[in-house]
């Protein structure tokens, strides 16, 4: 069935693009980006808050890795979508994700 939803500024399905970086003690950490997207053939664009561990880390050491997520990984994405950084440590590695 096709759904007109007139001009609005989104895609649909919209990409599910995790975010890693690395944390001050050098372990992982990954954040799920809702809004991001390719805005030129060799450029994306991802809008994320300030407040978030990853953002934090990115702004320290200008290196941060994006991954779509896929259906063999949605809890795992999902999970890293919901619970932050800033309070859960080895979060990354609690997902089921490996930096390796």
């Amino acid at each position: 069935m096709r759904k007109n939803f007139g001009p609005k500024p989104y895609m649909y399905p919209m990409p599910v693009l995790i975010l890693a970086s690395y944390n001050e003690d050098k372990s992982a950490n990954a954040m799920n980006a809702a809004w991001g997207g390719i805005i030129d053939s060799d450029m994306i664009l991802i809008s994320i808050s300030g407040k978030h561990k990853t953002t934090k880390n990115i702004k320290r050491t200008n290196a941060f890795s994006v991954s779509f997520a896929t259906k063999d990984h949605v809890i795992a994405c999902d999970y890293v979508g919901i619970v932050s950084g800033n309070k859960e440590e080895n979060k990354f590695e609690k997902a089921g994700f490996s930096a390796s």
